[in-house]
């Protein structure tokens, strides 16, 4: 059994795929070998099939995968209104989150503001929440392997990206 490279590989993975599969299906059809691919990986659970599958989503030519892109984000904005997040929310009880903000306006010498929070947050360039008790090792661990994920497809962080906008930002970075 292959370890994951990050923290919630394969449940990323399987989360993004379950997502993409009815898509691609209505896109591409169900013979697609991207669909193919995906329903295995997704029914297997095996983190090899998982990334393949990814890989073969990342390889589709770019236009096919900036409207796919643009179907997931579509979906996803639509699953949910705000009232309904809002009331979702309203029922839970709050919980106490160690707070790290970092701001592109502060000095490198300056430190970050650190603080405990009970409720919801004002918004943030960056924002950093671990549960007290986790492991400082763990949450170092994670942080980086998303600082990685990041520094790899700085794409991630771009929302004419995600919108499917003309223009070079879907150009690929190397």
């Amino acid at each position: 059994m292959q370890a994951e490279r990050y923290p919630g590989e394969r449940r990323g993975l399987s989360l993004f795929l379950e997502d993409l599969l009815p898509i691609a299906e209505a896109e591409l059809g169900c013979d697609s070998l991207l669909v193919h691919c995906a329903r295995r990986a997704v029914r297997a659970q095996s983190l090899p099939r998982l990334r393949h599958a990814r890989q073969m989503f990342n390889h589709l030519p770019r236009d096919t995968k900036q409207r796919l892109s643009a179907a997931l984000v579509a979906h996803a904005s639509t699953a949910q209104e705000r009232h309904d997040l809002l009331e979702v929310y309203s029922h839970r009880d709050p919980v106490p989150f160690v707070c790290f903000e970092a701001s592109g306006h502060r000095p490198d010498d300056a430190p970050a503001p650190l603080g405990l929070r009970h409720e919801l947050l004002e918004p943030g360039g960056v924002r950093v929440m671990v549960e007290p008790g986790t492991l400082p090792s763990a949450a170092a661990r994670s942080l980086r392997g998303l600082a990685d994920l990041i520094e790899r497809d700085r794409r991630l962080l771009s929302s004419r990206y995600w919108r499917g906008s003309d223009g070079d930002s879907h150009q690929e970075h190397g």
